[in-house]
């Protein structure tokens, strides 16, 4: 039957290219195991039937993908971030359907219930980040995540956790903009967006995982971070990063212990009269959710001093009301500098002494990665720096690895090089030769290949 032509050429190329049939037979079980037995086993018969065809008429290719043995997991980034959520402890999560976005509520939905999770699908993003901000006030981990029109939509109630004080992970999942942009393709394109998330002064925070498996990771972390400095965080992916399929040995979920910064414990009180937003030399308050005994507090979305009680409009002119609202924005900048001391320098590899080192940020990493590989293969002597931890940036140390490189190429998936002029306004490092790339479609290693090669003065190899 025509419908069956790729599970009979599934069932050649085993033949072909040596892999254990007996591991694919099990795939294939695996994948139809919702089917009924007879289709199941059909289909089974099929890639049997492909084998032994292509066993009969063929050699097998000079090629082994035979393997070891070893069962790997095989996953999105969206997925990942799933899994680094549930081990993050998150126990709600909201979202409004939207590509590249989706995938990260599709692996939740069905994981949710055996967690004590509560996936919610809202109405537009607007509720989604609200329905976020409200269950972190009630003490709840949360997240939410969406893609650049999203985000677009949110950045208000971004600015009303930073008033709050609320501790909401949001993971934007770039793709190519603006408007509804390219819903399919991927881009960088939404950097400055977020280093510039709602109006005001309030501390940001921008992670921008590396690999698949650091989705994971960096989601973890992220949970962390927020309650530890009771801020909202954001994770940049994009569609590369979150949709492409990854082979990966294991996600380490236990590497994080789960800490719930200066959550304060439920039961009693101290006999001190409580604060909220008690002013304290790192910027973090005590923390009590309502229901709480004897931690009653206001909690608004105007300026308001330590109690919580508003200071704008009717008192806003006078003098104490002033001293407030100066002592209450120095208050939460003063995250800025510890958060910024838990933020890490770019990832280094290659050699130390290369004649080029290749810049990058988030899920350009394993691209650069083949691209040094391949420039060292042919002489060209060549490093990278990928970025994890994008803002805050610790500006003089990022200042003195880049200048101690002999010279510099940024490599990002945007028009603008937002990363590049962010690079040059914290540390003052101006980076002149950009391979820059915001069709739709991911780099193609030649491509960065292919300019590294212009910029060092060496002629790029013309390719059909």
């Amino acid at each position: 039957l025509p419908i069956m032509q790729n599970t009979v050429a599934l069932g050649a190329l085993v033949w072909l290219t040596g892999m254990d049939i007996e591991r694919i037979l099990e795939l294939v079980r695996h994948e139809w195991r919702k089917k009924d037995e007879k289709i199941r086993e059909n289909n089974v018969g099929v890639v049997k039937a492909g084998y032994e065809y292509a066993k009969a008429h063929f050699k097998p290719q000079d090629i082994s993908m035979k393997g070891d043995g070893q069962v790997r997991l095989f996953l999105q980034g969206n997925e990942a971030f799933g899994a680094g959520l549930i081990a993050g402890g998150v126990k709600f999560y909201s979202a409004y359907p939207m590509t590249p976005a989706t995938g990260v509520m599709m692996s939740l939905i069905n994981e949710a219930p055996k967690h004590g999770m509560l996936v919610k699908q809202a109405e537009d993003e607007i509720a989604v980040i609200n329905m976020a901000v409200g269950a972190a006030h009630m003490g709840v981990r949360s997240a939410c995540a969406t893609s650049g029109g999203g985000f677009a939509l949110m950045v208000e109630a971004i600015g009303l956790a930073g008033m709050l004080e609320e501790p909401v992970v949001v993971i934007n999942v770039q793709r190519g903009g603006p408007s509804t942009g390219l819903p399919t393709k991927t881009e960088q394109g939404d950097l400055v967006m977020a280093l510039g998330a709602s109006q005001g002064d309030f501390p940001r925070v921008i992670i921008a995982p590396l690999t698949t498996a650091d989705c994971c990771l960096q989601a973890q972390r992220a949970l962390n971070m927020a309650e530890k400095w009771q801020n909202p965080i954001m994770i940049l992916s994009d569609l590369y990063l979150s949709e492409h399929y990854e082979t990966i040995d294991a996600l380490d979920l236990d590497s994080i212990p789960i800490d719930r910064g200066k959550l304060l414990d439920p039961a009693g009180v101290n006999g001190k009269k409580y604060l909220r937003y008690e002013v304290t030399p790192d910027g973090v308050s005590p923390r009590a959710v309502p229901g709480m005994p004897g931690r009653m507090f206001v909690s608004a979305s105007d300026e308001h001093d330590e109690d919580g009680h508003v200071i704008s409009d009717v008192l806003c002119g006078l003098p104490e009301s002033v001293a407030i609202r100066r002592k209450m924005v120095e208050k939460r900048g003063r995250k800025n500098e510890g958060i910024r001391s838990e933020m890490g320098l770019p990832v280094a590899e290659g050699p130390r002494d290369a004649d080029l080192t290749l810049v990058g940020w988030g899920s350009t990493y394993k691209m650069l990665q083949e691209v040094v590989g391949r420039l060292n293969a042919q002489g060209i002597r060549a490093n990278l720096l990928s970025f994890r931890d994008i803002y805050p940036m610790r500006g003089e140390e990022v200042a003195a690895v880049l200048n101690a490189c002999k010279r510099l190429l940024l490599v990002e998936q945007n028009f603008t090089a937002q990363f590049g002029r962010l690079l040059r306004a914290e540390t003052g490092v101006h980076i002149t030769d950009t391979c820059l790339k915001y069709d739709g479609e991911p780099f193609d290693p030649h491509e960065i290949e292919d300019r590294a090669k212009e910029v060092m003065g060496h002629v790029a190899a013309r390719r059909l």
